[in-house]
């Protein structure tokens, strides 16, 4: 649910060099993972069958991806790093974790400088929630990649970091976010990231001068991830847990009265969540969505509360409405179909419609002004 950058990997291809830009996973992760190609150089994503071979590994007992021995050929030690990423990424198109995993260590084996291949066993391994694993992997790749093309690789290591204190302290998952923001500094989920450090950092403990560098950090981080927060309207999964998260470190950082009140970030994600995904498991959210132990019940708490919030006023709705309707029966059954409109004085202080006076005369009380409720559906 991290990042998901686009990023460039150069591979010669039969009969054509080809451009491949690939979506890359990180952990918080976010979308799905694509391979794009120039418009003057398209190369379509392979599917091809994989012949018999002695290897051990679960990918060769699944048949979902028999197909790259046909076109890159039956001897993996000559595939390119090219055919292992697309070998790779047709498991990580199936959601076969597991799957990409072994893949991916297959053709690290043969390719050990690939960061498309670090980058997707690192992201699966998280996604199986082996984050001391990824922590291992990614800490490889960061070593063995000689050059970096973005920050997806650091980020995904210091959000594996999260996860597992005891595998990393937190100044070096600082290192590893601001390394990743000076390489790729708009990108929202690595400014997420960001966020759960210095939140992390903020509560430790620690000095007041370091607590109040740690939430100045994060304030600034809140700033540059506030224009991230539209991408709730595409309404997917992994953005609404994502900024469910953020939400729980916003609650906590602005409530400084502890009153009950929700976040209106929180009640903007759950709105999300009740609309496109129905039958959540608030407690498998929480889990996704928050790394840090201690917060996973505040979490818990505050999506539970954003829900009783949303359906109290969807309650209240259904209430008006129903009581509006009764109003409506009840005029039409005394005035008929052509019953009186009170509407909004213009402009120039002229009434448009029925005057309240009007409607006196034809209801037959001259002695008191007529009360009207109005209710809007």
């Amino acid at each position: 649910m991290a990042i998901t950058p686009r990023t460039i990997l150069t591979s010669a291809a039969p009969a054509t060099v080809a451009v491949v830009s690939l979506y890359f996973f990180t952990v918080l992760g976010t979308t799905i993972f694509t391979c794009m190609t120039d418009s003057d150089d398209k190369i379509d994503v392979v599917t091809i069958s994989e012949s018999p071979t002695t290897d051990s590994d679960s990918t060769l007992r699944s048949t979902a991806c028999d197909h790259v021995a046909e076109r890159f050929g039956a001897d993996r030690a000559d595939w390119s790093e090219f055919a292992w990423v697309n070998y790779s990424y047709c498991y990580d198109q199936q959601d076969e974790s597991q799957l990409v995993i072994d893949a991916a260590r297959q053709g690290l084996k043969h390719h050990p400088q690939s960061e498309v291949l670090y980058n997707l066993k690192g992201y699966h391994q998280i996604v199986l929630e082996e984050h001391s694993e990824a922590i291992e992997t990614l800490r490889r790749g960061m070593d063995s990649v000689s050059h970096h093309r973005n920050g997806v690789m650091a980020n995904n290591l210091a959000w594996a970091g999260l996860w597992e204190p005891r595998d990393m302290h937190l100044d070096e998952a600082r290192q590893l976010y601001v390394r990743s923001l000076a390489m790729s500094p708009t990108t929202c989920e690595t400014l997420h990231t960001g966020l759960f450090v210095e939140f992390a950092h903020a509560n430790k403990d620690s000095s007041a001068l370091e607590r109040y560098e740690a939430l100045k950090r994060f304030d600034n981080l809140r700033n540059r991830y506030n224009r991230c927060l539209d991408r709730l309207d595409d309404g997917k999964w992994l953005t609404a847990v994502e900024i469910v998260g953020a939400a729980v470190l916003f609650d906590n950082v602005d409530n400084t009265t502890n009153t009950t009140e929700v976040h209106p970030l929180m009640r903007s994600a759950t709105s999300t969540l009740i609309a496109d995904h129905q039958g959540f498991s608030i407690d498998d959210l929480c889990s996704e969505a928050m790394p840090l132990a201690e917060f996973h019940h505040d979490c818990v708490s505050s999506v539970e509360d954003s829900l009783k919030a949303t359906e109290v006023v969807r309650q209240n709705h259904r209430e008006r409405n129903q009581r509006a309707a009764q109003v409506r029966e009840e005029i039409v059954e005394q005035f008929g179909t052509d019953y009186p409109v009170v509407k909004a004085n213009d402009r120039n202080g002229g009434s448009t419609g029925c005057s309240v006076e009007e409607l006196d005369r034809r209801t037959g009380n001259d002695d008191e002004p007529a009360q009207i409720d109005l209710y809007l559906e």
